[in-house]
């Protein structure tokens, strides 16, 4: 899937001279047309108070907010397909002038459709005694009149969040803002859920604190004075988005280290030790390439990007993990160099890695959970193009994985083709999930009305995974296994003290990986025996 921030910013090079005088917006409007050989639109935007604007764009391929010096404000989206929809939630800074140049493929054509409205804060000012030492002693200082800067000193010099020992396998994190008017909330909380920070007395500290097992790595934003949303419940859930970005007391990112602050997410990391970490990340490519070509779907009705990594090897891979949302795991996430420096040093054997790309949203929410037609693609089209590429792509070696939808969608490709994909890695799959009007856990009832086939399942849930339809996504992939288990199936089971976030799926990824492939159990066969193989005949559902 191709970035679309929501109205969050990504730090991107110098742009382009625009390239016509741009037209003036009103507060809402619905315009659209084709690129001309510019391939650039541009409207400008009126000032207002504290406001925010939902868009949603057609045929546009970049999107970017500029000031009136036609200085970069925000990227809206970044490299989206000429054919995509993105709907976008975001704030224009105050009482500014500012212009959004659209940019797409000459002969394209486009549209906008907008509504800005000003607005005011959510009033959601919360108090609550603190109870974390640190905190329990600065309430003390504010009570009595005394200043909170020597603490927000103390913050910028450790970094956030402040960490404090609980026991032997827990640690209280509290996460700190400064300085907001009416409300702040966390993204990627602990509680799997938006969760409201409180105000300290009438000073200038935010906080909330949780106690987490000492084996914690999430990745969080924080949300400033969300706006009141005009709409549905959801709608104004979503209007976090307007205004989360990076902790900026807390040095430690993982993902594109080119983004700004509001695409930016802060990593908590309270792990001894990772394999996916954000210097691995950012080593270059030493053992192997990395391709980037276009595939077109005839099933589908649409084209991707798929990008491919071989390892340099004397002998071709003979191992293949094919990765959904492959352009976030590979632009934003690196993990392809992750990969490759860990066969480097033979901690993983040689693996072709395969990303996958989600295109939009939109599409990405309507092939990812159950789609026949999408996994026929995989079968009847994606693999065939693979073995034209060179690889091997043997059922055995061969292992399907996925984060959220995808992890649902690895699930269900299996289970459609599993003469074809022998293992599963799936990674917090949407296995609450079902059509619209009935219950949640379709897939699970599906392996559980089916004959079992031998493909092998590595699934991860984090701990904190716990809201959400089924009972969220700890719970329904507990289910998911415990179905599996019971018909049969050669399946683990791993919780992370995590979130739904990517710092979690890449070490998991690894981790899954090792397994696969025998390096967890030396001496064990990794693929199902020839018995179990020849069960496949006549397994195409």
């Amino acid at each position: 899937m191709k970035r679309v921030w929501s109205g969050l910013l990504l730090g991107i090079g110098a742009l382009p001279a625009m390239a016509a005088t741009c037209e003036h917006s009103s507060l809402q409007g619905d315009v659209q047309g084709k690129f001309d050989a510019s391939g650039e639109v541009c409207f400008s935007l009126p000032p207002l108070d504290e406001n925010y604007v939902s868009a949603t764009l057609n045929g546009v391929t970049d999107a970017r907010l500029l000031d009136d010096q036609n200085r970069k404000i925000r990227t809206l989206v970044e490299k989206g397909p000429a054919d995509g929809e993105h709907t976008l939630l975001f704030a224009l800074p105050v009482k500014q002038n500012t212009s959004l140049v659209l940019q797409g493929e000459e002969g394209k054509a486009w549209r906008f459709q907008w509504r800005m409205k000003e607005t005011t804060a959510l009033p959601r000012v919360q108090m609550l005694e603190p109870e974390s030492p640190t905190l329990q002693a600065l309430a003390k200082t504010v009570a009595a009149g005394g200043s909170t800067d020597a603490f927000w000193q103390a913050q910028s010099q450790q970094g956030t969040p402040m960490v404090e020992p609980v026991d032997a396998s827990h640690k209280r994190v509290t996460f700190l803002w400064r300085g907001a008017r009416d409300n702040v909330f966390i993204l990627g909380s602990p509680a799997g859920d938006h969760d409201p920070l409180f105000r300290l007395g009438k000073s200038d500290v935010w906080f909330r604190s949780y106690v987490v097992p000492a084996d914690t790595v999430m990745q969080y934003k924080l949300a400033p004075d969300v706006p009141l949303i005009d709409g549905s419940p959801r709608d104004q859930r979503r209007a976090i988005l307007v205004s989360a970005q990076a902790d900026p007391l807390n040095p430690n990112t993982f993902g594109e280290q080119k983004a700004d602050r509001w695409n930016r997410f802060s990593l908590l990391d309270l792990s001894p030790a990772r394999y996916c970490s954000a210097q691995a990340a950012a080593q270059p490519l030493v053992s192997g390439t990395l391709t980037r070509q276009m595939v077109n779907s005839t099933i589908l009705g649409n084209a991707r990007e798929v990008m491919i990594y071989k390892p340099r090897t004397a002998q071709p891979a003979r191992w293949t993990l094919i990765l959904f949302d492959g352009q976030i795991y590979q632009d934003d996430y690196h993990f392809a160099n992750v990969l490759d420096g860990l066969i480097a040093r033979h901690h993983l054997p040689p693996v072709n890695l395969v990303f996958i790309d989600s295109l939009d949203h939109a599409r990405r929410s309507k092939e990812l959970p159950p789609n026949p037609d999408f996994a026929d693609f995989m079968a009847h089209e994606l693999l065939p193009w693979l073995r034209g590429q060179g690889m091997a792509m043997q059922r055995q070696k061969t292992v399907l994985a996925g984060s959220s939808y995808g992890g649902i969608a690895s699930s269900w490709v299996a289970l459609r083709y599993p003469r074809l994909f022998g293992n599963v890695l799936s990674l917090s799959g949407s296995y609450w999930w079902a059509p619209k009007g009935e219950a949640s856990g379709w897939l699970t009832r599906q392996y559980q009305q089916s004959p079992p086939y031998p493909v092998r399942f590595w699934l991860q849930a984090g701990k904190f995974e716990t809201t959400g339809p089924g009972g969220g996504i700890y719970r329904t992939t507990k289910d998911f296994e415990k179905v599996l288990r019971e018909k049969g199936y050669r399946v683990s089971f791993h919780p992370s003290s995590s979130g739904h976030d990517y710092a979690a799926w890449c070490e998991a990824l690894i981790h899954g990986m090792r397994d696969f492939t025998g390096l967890r159990r030396p001496g064990k066969p990794a693929a199902p025996d020839e018995a179990q193989d020849k069960e496949l005949h006549g397994a195409e559902q």
